[in-house]
């Protein structure tokens, strides 16, 4: 018989809790609604701060204690997975007091912490402790991102040629996100440019950033930023030799493109909407599969697929674009030697 894991939750709020009050999401899109939802983990505690979010969450997941002192439940309870939902300022100080109290995985939100000097000790203090370390980059466990990686690398296109990428909602709060997807696809930067954008970040203590990413593989990448106020977006468009990959919808949805012969000019070669050439319907039930993946880790049964140390190098590459925009668009070099610039996020 399969072990249930015992989860607890710090941090109430959207991506704790609070995103599964949406009518409009359709699948499981917080830590508390993952736990509750996957069979093999059993959500014993929460806490936060704000005693009626505290409250209201645990009503509505049905949990039989809550705390308004984290302190007081990691004393407490007995807890095999933890999620820290808080503040990435507070990131450390919360880890450095969970993993005294034997507990197995901590799944992290994104970014892994407010600076690479307090993220450098985190991964430090958890691979010291042999406590698994997952960060929330959470397109990495959807099916659709791992085919498309996979097609890439098995040489179904050729070589990248472009990449190009629009988001909105700040470089450190979305950049975590689009910078360890880049690096999912592309692997490590070598180096950054950054302006601050003209379209203005609706948080005004995490910036919007304009920039080019050279990888290591050659590949340059452009990050574009948009107003949230406008509209959503976080787009992802591959050009390849021998075709292109464009993810759409908030990453919820893909297309592929061929290269034909044109319709318009003689003697030359166009990209056409074809249909994709892997599976695209799928369920993207992003908190539930990293929840999943943390249980098949703990049986012996997955390798680490997204850790401390891809946390570590999404928040050097959102540090080195701000550390750019803030040099009037100087050319920053990785990996960083300047460890202690705190970046500021929601």
């Amino acid at each position: 018989m399969n072990k249930k894991y015992k989860a607890a939750v710090i941090g109430c709020g959207r991506i704790g809790s609070e995103f599964d009050n949406d009518p409009k999401r359709m699948v499981i899109s917080s830590h508390c609604g993952a736990y509750s939802y996957f069979k093999r983990t059993k959500l014993i505690a929460v806490s936060d701060l704000d005693e009626k979010k505290l409250e209201k969450c645990a009503k509505k997941w049905k949990v039989p204690v809550f705390y308004q002192d984290y302190k007081e439940m990691l004393n407490k309870e007995k807890i095999d997975i933890l999620s820290i939902c808080t503040q990435s300022s507070n990131h450390l100080e919360i880890i450095r007091n969970a993993v005294n109290y034997g507990i197995k995985a901590i799944f992290c939100e994104k970014p892994i912490a407010d600076s690479l000097k307090n993220a450098d000790e985190i991964v430090d203090i958890c691979r010291r402790k042999k406590i698994l370390l997952v960060i929330d980059h959470q397109r990495r466990f959807d099916p659709l991102y791992q085919q498309i990686r996979k097609y890439i690398n098995n040489g179904n296109l050729g070589d990248i040629q472009q990449v190009a990428f629009y988001y909105t909602a700040g470089i450190s709060n979305t950049g975590s996100h689009l910078f360890d997807l880049l690096r999912f696809f592309l692997g490590n930067a070598q180096w950054v440019f950054g302006i601050f954008s003209k379209n203005k970040s609706s948080n005004l203590i995490d910036s919007n950033i304009d920039g080019i990413v050279k990888f290591k593989n050659g590949v340059i990448a452009t990050i574009q930023a948009l107003d949230v106020r406008d509209y959503t977006i976080f787009e992802t468009d591959i050009f390849c030799k021998k075709g292109r990959i464009k993810i759409t919808r908030a990453g919820f949805d893909a297309e592929f493109y061929n290269v034909k012969p044109s319709k318009l000019f003689s003697g030359h070669k166009e990209l056409y909407l074809s249909k994709i050439p892997f599976n695209k319907n799928i369920l993207h039930q992003f908190m539930v599969n990293g929840v999943k993946y943390i249980v098949n880790y703990l049986d012996g049964r997955s390798k680490p697929i997204s850790t401390g140390e891809d946390g570590i190098a999404a928040l050097e590459l959102c540090t080195a674009l701000f550390l750019s925009a803030k040099n009037q668009g100087q050319k920053i070099n990785l990996p960083l030697k300047i460890r202690a610039t705190k970046l500021k996020s929601k």
